[in-house]
């Protein structure tokens, strides 16, 4: 059954990579339930191209969280042309090196990112793979609720600074292209951005499918904003750190470490000192060819906000 495009254009075959870490059984099942019923919509839809599905699932928690009884109930039922993959890596990779890991083999054309505290919309699947309706769009994300992120797009054809990696469906071609997640730089946080502004800068574009939609579980504070846990805030400011290294702001990364002494948190304050201690061990990242042509630094954010 053939499983990637003639033309490498148009989808015909779909890997979801969903990366675990010490996920709740019922958070997973929730995750996984859902994903299993975009899957069959998507099979059934008559006027949908697909053909060739995979769940891709990496495990990196300390102990393997599904058992061969639970793949079992995951795969029973499901058409014959959907196949359910787990590893369990024994270790915690962090997330760009597990995507990576559960992309490195792909046959499909197209790579489905998914965090596992999410939960998709019976017909994202098949929403989502029609926004690559060209060849120039290489990756897309979806709407997310409760809360929309405010990242700018164009309201026509959608195109923005970068895509969400919450879930993020991007040609398996294009992703290697660029050498996939950078595993290295950012392990889990901002790495993302980093691969959205990597596949503009080899000319491809990046959108925002609104109609394709997910409930993103996230912590809410009083005015009904995102609350950052502990490791987010360190691990973000770090990560907004190194991606101003990689595309050559030093501007962007002074002003962000004069900004964090003045009035940062302590998570942040830790993350600059970790900055510059790699910084004074040449452990930073080089900067990237023509890379300022496609980042984009506006107000705190990497790129223009919608509202």
């Amino acid at each position: 059954m053939r499983t990637r495009s003639a033309d490498d254009h148009t989808p015909t075959s779909v890997r979801v990579a969903i990366v675990l870490y010490e996920n709740s059984l019922d958070e997973l099942w929730r995750c996984l339930r859902a994903v299993r019923r975009t899957v069959e919509n998507a099979i059934a839809n008559p006027a949908n191209p697909l053909g060739v599905l995979c769940i891709a699932i990496g495990d990196c928690s300390d102990r393997a969280l599904l058992g061969e009884q639970d793949l079992d109930d995951l795969r029973d039922g499901l058409d014959e042309s959907v196949s359910v993959e787990y590893r369990w890596f024994a270790k915690n990779l962090g997330h760009s090196a597990a995507c990576n890991a559960l992309a490195e083999d792909a046959r499909e054309d197209t790579l489905l990112f998914l965090n596992p505290d999410t939960y998709v919309a019976p017909n994202l699947l098949t929403t989502l793979v029609r926004s690559l309706h060209t060849s120039d769009v290489v990756a897309a994300d979806a709407r997310q609720i409760p809360c929309e992120h405010p990242k700018h797009y164009d309201p026509v054809v959608g195109d923005q600074s970068w895509a969400s990696g919450a879930c993020l469906l991007v040609r398996t071609f294009a992703y290697w292209q660029v050498d996939g997640f950078d595993a290295k730089t950012f392990p889990s946080y901002v790495n993302d951005v980093d691969l959205s502004w990597r596949l503009r800068l080899y000319g491809g574009r990046v959108v925002h499918e609104p109609r394709a939609v997910l409930f993103h579980d996230k912590r809410l504070d009083r005015a009904a904003g995102v609350r950052p846990t502990r490791i987010e805030l360190y691990e973000g400011l770090l990560g907004r750190l190194l991606l101003a290294t990689k595309y050559d702001r030093a501007d962007i990364v002074r002003e962000t470490i004069d900004v964090i002494r003045e009035h940062g948190s302590e998570e942040q304050r830790r993350a600059v000192t970790e900055f510059e201690r790699r910084r004074k061990r040449k452990e930073l990242p080089s900067a990237v060819p023509g890379g300022a042509a496609v980042a984009e630094f506006v107000d705190g954010e990497y790129g223009r906000r919608r509202f």
